[in-house]
C-alpha cells in the first residue's frame, strides 16, 4: 500500500465513526452505561444503604403509635407460700395462670420524636444521594473506558495501515534490489522499518484488549467472548461554546450534582438531630394502660352440701349446777375448682394511667449527647463546605481540560494536513530518486505518529465534552 492507498484507507477508517456495528453482540456506549448501572456491585450496596434507611424511617414513623404487649404464664407452687389468689399463707400444691395485655403511648417527649422523624427523612434522601452519585461515577468510568476501546481501534487500524505500507514499499524495494536498480542498504532499512511497525502493532493491540479487558470488567461480565463494542455515531467533533466558565458550570452543577444535594441533606438532618439531642431534658409525659386477668386451682366453689344429726354438747352451767347444752349443726360441703375459662371471665381487671418523668440527673447523659450532636452538626458544616469546595475545584479542572484538550485536538488536525502534504511530496520524490528510503520513512513515520496524536487527542477531547455535560445534568450520549 503506497501512500495515498494509505491515506484513503485511513479517511475511510475516520468515516466508518459515522457508522453504527451491525453485529448481534455489539455494545453501544449507552448499552455499556445501563448494563454497568444494572450489575455493579458498588451500586448494588448503595440501593441496600437507601433500603437500610427507609427502614429506619419507618421505624420512626411506628414510634408515634402505641406499643402492644402480651404475657401469658402458668407456675406450680408447693410447700409454705402466699397463694396467689386469696393472698394468705397457704402449704399445699397449688397452679395458676395469668393472662396480661400492657400499651403504651408517648403523648410528649419534647418534639423528641418529631425531630427524630425528620431526621430519618433527610437521611433517606441523602442516602438516595449517594445512590445517585456512585451511579453517575460509574457511568464516567463506563464512558472513559468505551472512549479508551474506541481510541485503540482506531490506533490499531492506523498501525496496522502503516504496516500494509511499509510491506508494499519493503516488497518493491526489494524487486528493484534484486533487478539491481536499488542498494541494498535501501532495502535492508525497509526492511528494518517493517519490523519496527509490526512491533507497534502488536503493542498497539495488547493495548486493545487491555481496554476491552477494563470495560468488560466494569461491566461485571463473566467472559471476554463475543464481545464487541458498536461504534457511536459521531459526523464531527462538538465545539466549545464561547462563553464557557468555570463559574457559570459551577451554578448549574450546583442543582444538578447529588453529592451536592446529599450533603445539604445530611446538614439538615444534624441539625434535628441535635434538636432531638436537646428534647432529652424535657419532662415526658406517657398514657399506659392494662388488662389482666387469672386462674388458680385454690379458687373453689362449693357443688354440694349434706345435713346430718345436730351435735349436742355441754357448754357450760349455770348458777344452780343445770348444765348447758349447745346445738352445733352437722353440715358438710363438697367443693370443687371454679372452671377455667369461669375464673378468666370472673378475675378480669384493667387499668388505665398517665406518667410524668422528669429528667433531673442521669449521669451527664443528655449533656454528652447534646455536645456530640452540636459536634456532628459542626462536621456536616464542614463536609458541606468540603463538597462544594470540591465541586468547584472538579469544575475548574473539567474547564481547563476541555479548553486545553480542545486546542490540542485543532493543533494536531493542522499537524495531520501538513505532514499529509509532506508525505506526498516525499513519495513524489522517493519514486523521483531524489531522497533515500531513511528519509522517506522518516516523513511516513512522522504522518504516522501525527494521526495516532490526532486520535488521541480526538478522544480525549470528546471525553472532556462528556465530563462538562455531566456537570451541567445532560445525558452522556453521542
Amino acid at each position: 500500500m503506497n501512500p495515498i492507498a494509505f491515506r484513503w484507507y485511513w479517511l475511510a477508517v475516520l468515516s466508518f465513526l459515522s457508522m453504527t456495528s451491525q453485529g448481534q453482540n455489539s455494545w453501544s456506549m449507552q448499552q455499556c452505561v445501563q448494563y454497568a448501572l444494572e450489575h455493579n456491585l458498588q451500586v448494588k450496596q448503595s440501593a441496600l444503604n437507601v433500603d437500610q434507611s427507609k427502614a429506619d424511617q419507618q421505624q420512626q414513623y411506628a414510634s408515634f403509635i402505641p406499643s402492644l404487649n402480651g404475657q401469658i404464664g402458668h407456675n406450680y407452687y408447693w410447700g409454705r407460700f402466699i397463694d396467689p389468689y386469696t393472698n394468705n399463707y397457704t402449704n399445699q400444691q397449688v397452679q395458676s395462670s395469668s393472662i396480661g395485655f400492657n400499651a403504651t403511648m408517648s403523648v410528649f417527649q419534647g418534639f423528641q420524636l418529631q425531630y427524630l422523624l425528620s431526621q430519618s427523612k433527610l437521611n433517606f434522601m441523602a442516602s438516595r444521594k449517594d445512590l445517585e452519585k456512585i451511579r453517575n461515577d460509574i457511568s464516567l468510568n463506563v464512558v472513559a473506558a468505551y472512549l479508551q476501546v474506541l481510541y485503540n481501534q482506531d490506533m490499531t487500524a492506523v498501525l496496522q495501515g502503516q504496516v500494509s505500507a511499509t510491506a508494499d514499499q519493503a516488497n518493491r524495494m526489494k524487486r528493484m534490489y534484486e533487478l539491481g536498480s536499488a542498494s541494498k542498504a535501501n532495502y535492508l532499512d525497509l526492511q528494518a522499518q517493517l519490523a519496527n511497525d509490526s512491533a507497534s502493532l502488536i503493542s498497539g493491540q495488547t493495548q486493545l484488549d487491555q481496554s476491552v479487558l477494563t470495560l468488560v470488567q466494569l461491566l461485571e461480565l463473566d467472559s471476554l467472548q463475543d464481545f464487541s463494542v458498536a461504534r457511536p455515531e459521531v459526523a464531527t467533533v462538538p465545539g466549545l461554546s464561547e462563553g464557557l466558565s468555570a463559574e457559570a458550570v459551577f451554578t448549574v452543577a450546583l442543582q444538578t450534582q447529588p453529592e451536592i444535594q446529599g450533603s445539604r441533606f445530611r446538614l439538615q438532618a444534624a441539625e434535628k438531630g441535635l434538636a432531638a439531642a436537646r428534647a432529652s431534658s424535657y419532662p415526658r409525659l406517657y398514657l399506659s394502660g392494662n388488662w389482666n386477668t387469672n386462674y388458680s386451682t385454690s379458687n373453689k366453689q362449693v357443688t354440694g352440701v349434706s345435713y346430718g344429726a345436730p351435735d349436742i354438747f355441754v357448754s357450760g352451767f349455770t348458777s344452780s349446777g343445770d348444765s348447758v347444752y349447745t346445738v352445733s349443726p352437722n353440715v358438710s360441703t363438697t367443693l370443687s375448682d371454679v372452671p377455667f375459662w369461669d375464673q378468666l371471665n370472673n378475675n378480669r381487671g384493667s387499668g388505665l394511667g398517665l406518667t410524668l418523668q422528669l429528667p433531673i440527673f442521669n449521669n451527664w447523659n443528655v449533656k454528652t449527647n447534646v455536645s456530640r450532636a452540636r459536634i456532628a452538626m459542626q462536621q456536616s458544616k464542614l463536609n458541606d463546605e468540603l463538597t462544594r469546595n470540591n465541586l468547584f475545584k472538579s469544575v475548574q479542572q473539567a474547564v481547563l481540560d476541555a479548553v486545553n484538550t480542545h486546542r490540542k485536538y485543532e493543533s494536531n488536525v493542522r499537524s495531520v494536513s501538513s505532514l499529509r502534504e509532506a508525505a506526498d511530496f516525499n513519495k513524489q520524490r522517493f519514486e523521483l530518486g531524489l531522497i533515500n528510503t531513511y528519509e522517506y520513512a522518516i516523513a511516513a513515520n512522522n504522518l504516522a505518529r501525527a494521526e495516532v496524536n490526532l486520535l488521541q487527542a480526538k478522544y480525549e477531547y470528546l471525553f472532556r465534552v462528556k465530563v462538562l455535560d455531566f456537570y451541567q445534568g445532560k445525558p452522556l450520549t453521542f
